[in-house]
């Protein structure tokens, strides 16, 4: 028995197109993005820079009074 070679050729894989490019590059920016956030965070040494565990707001609202007119 001998094996027949088929007439179909082995499909190449397609080369990368604009498209892809594009998303590598937006890929490659969102980490560089992530990365400057956390080096951003991490000037604040790791805690949040505001405080609003005592934050009372102050609310007046007045009802006899339309808001706008």
């Amino acid at each position: 028995m001998s094996t027949q070679l088929s007439s179909n050729p082995i499909p190449r894989k397609q080369t990368a197109n604009v498209y892809t490019v594009m998303l590598l590059l937006s890929m490659l920016f969102m980490f560089v993005a992530v990365i400057a956030m956390f080096v951003e965070f991490r000037r604040y040494e790791g805690t949040l820079p505001w405080k609003t565990d005592d934050a009372r707001p102050q609310v007046m609202r007045s009802l006899d009074r339309p808001q706008y007119g």
